[in-house]
């Protein structure tokens, strides 16, 4: 039996009823179907011109999808039933170039057994000692190893660097971070080499690129802060989530690192309750980035990806670029920021920033819901 496929671009009324658009602006690029799956293949301007069209952007974009087994009839469109949901994508994310990590060695960070407390916020700090030693090495891919079934608990990842004049005796004991008995040890890990946040996938580094690991200036020890989300006040929860490092002995020409700007916890920095829209600022300014790179990077540095993150009254997120007193593009932004959907923007070209730059962390929150102020962490990795 012939199979005819056809495209039509619909858009829903205040009312969600579905209707035909005049202007149709989809153009069906290639159509397949088997005894299991049915794919079509559609392109569209970014921006059409359309006002029952939404402009395509590098931000967040909610995709909805529904269908029914049975074809379009006369009458129109079937009623899809349970058979929908929705995805957060960046349509606009560039490719990562790929490098296959088949045969490369790898080390896990991964929890033991944690006890996740019937609380809203928790964060977990458990110390690590890196395995590779006494030679350089470069870790290529990170993945996050998120246990089945607590893929909205575990909200985010950092790892940190720790001193390296620690003893293995450090490794024998996880606690609650920012905990007033916490181990002193824990106050030494204070520079972020890694983070991942709820949504994203694993984190591909650029071919010439690799965080270092194995000589005296590399981490050590290393401390994994896992924030647990538990709205619910769930009980006994155990946790054995953590990260997969992948590395090389194949030395690239740079090391990546990290730098963070944003606003950082602070009784100063608290948000109103009932507000619809609320902006933050958080300042990295010209005379820090000329203390931090002056001397050690006076070229400057270069940025290849960025993460954006927030909670849940985060709404969008701006990262603001000046030089000269002058402001450049954008380094990153999201106008449609989505809580579940935290991943890494690789940069299009990478961007230099250099001493006496600054930049501007902005932040816009919603707290129209909320009764109570709000404390907020809030940081761009």
């Amino acid at each position: 039996w012939p199979i005819f496929y056809f495209r039509q671009d619909y858009f829903t009324d205040e009312n969600r009823v579905l209707k035909k658009d005049p202007q149709q602006d989809y153009h069906l690029e290639y159509a397949m179907e088997n005894s299991t799956h049915t794919i079509l293949a559609f392109s569209r301007e970014l921006h059409t011109c359309d006002t029952n069209d939404k402009s395509i952007t590098e931000s967040t974009v909610r995709v909805i999808w529904a269908y029914h087994h049975k074809d379009m009839g006369e009458a129109g469109q079937n009623y899809h039933g349970s058979n929908r949901g929705t995805k957060s994508l960046r349509l606009l994310n560039p490719e990562k170039e790929e490098v296959s990590s088949a045969s490369l060695p790898y080390f896990d960070l991964t929890n033991k057994d944690v006890p996740v407390p019937d609380k809203d916020t928790t964060y977990w700090c458990q110390m690590f000692k890196i395995p590779v030693q006494h030679e350089k090495h470069h870790v290529t891919k990170v993945e996050p190893l998120i246990q089945k079934g607590h893929e909205n608990l575990v909200h985010h990842i950092l790892l940190y660097q720790c001193s390296s004049n620690l003893n293995d005796s450090v490794l024998d004991y996880g606690h609650e971070c920012y905990h007033p008995n916490m181990p002193d040890s824990f106050l030494t890990c204070e520079t972020v080499i890694f983070a991942w946040a709820i949504g994203g996938e694993g984190f591909t580094y650029p071919p010439h690129v690799g965080l270092s690991i194995g000589t005296a200036a590399d981490p050590q020890f290393v401390l994994m802060e896992v924030h647990y989300d538990n709205p619910s006040y769930t009980e006994g929860l155990i946790d054995n989530s953590g990260l997969r490092l992948i590395y090389t002995p194949v030395i690239r020409k740079y090391d990546a690192g990290v730098i963070e700007a944003g606003l950082w916890v602070s009784l100063f920095h608290n948000i109103p309750p009932g507000m619809p829209e609320f902006v933050s600022e958080g300042h990295c300014t010209l005379e820090c980035l000329e203390e931090a790179l002056g001397a050690e990077r006076p070229a400057g540095i270069h940025v290849f990806a960025v993460l954006l993150h927030a909670h849940l009254a985060g709404r969008a997120i701006r990262m603001r670029h000046f030089h000269n007193g002058e402001e450049q593009k954008l380094l990153a932004y999201d106008d449609e920021f989505d809580f579940n959907f935290q991943e890494f923007q690789y940069l299009k070209e990478e961007r230099t920033i250099l001493p006496g730059d600054n930049l501007i962390t902005e932040c816009h929150y919603s707290t129209v819901d909320r009764i109570r102020m709000t404390w907020v962490r809030q940081v761009l990795v």
